[in-house]
């Protein structure tokens, strides 16, 4: 495949990154005005997985502008990782935690015994 191969998947991934930020940015914006009695910790979660999905896609951008824009030619900028890439795996995983410790609470709130 090649490098620009490569580059060509990492763009289309990077568009389509921010094409669901853009979906994810008009359902944070419809959540807080059709729910807004909510509790604050609902608002608090949502607002925060808004901000990390912010975060991710703006790293994702300075990843390749970096690489696609910054150091267009030049093969030795593949040697080492630009610090964007480790930033954006850890938001990433900070949202994967948060989205899952919220649903292990909702099926733990689900399934514990009535009295």
């Amino acid at each position: 495949m090649g490098i620009p191969g490569a580059f060509g998947s990492v763009l289309l991934e990077g568009l389509v990154s921010a094409l669901l930020y853009g979906l994810t940015t008009l359902q944070t914006y419809l959540y807080f005005m059709h729910y807004s009695e909510d509790a604050s910790t609902m608002k608090f979660l949502v607002f925060a997985i808004w901000i990390l999905d912010t975060l991710h896609v703006s790293f994702i951008c300075h990843v390749l502008y970096y690489y696609l824009i910054t150091n267009y030619g030049v093969p030795t900028s593949l040697e080492y990782l630009v610090w964007s890439l480790p930033a954006s795996l850890v938001v990433n995983a900070l949202v994967i935690a948060a989205a899952q410790c919220f649903f292990a609470h909702k099926i733990y709130y689900l399934c514990r015994p009535q009295r």
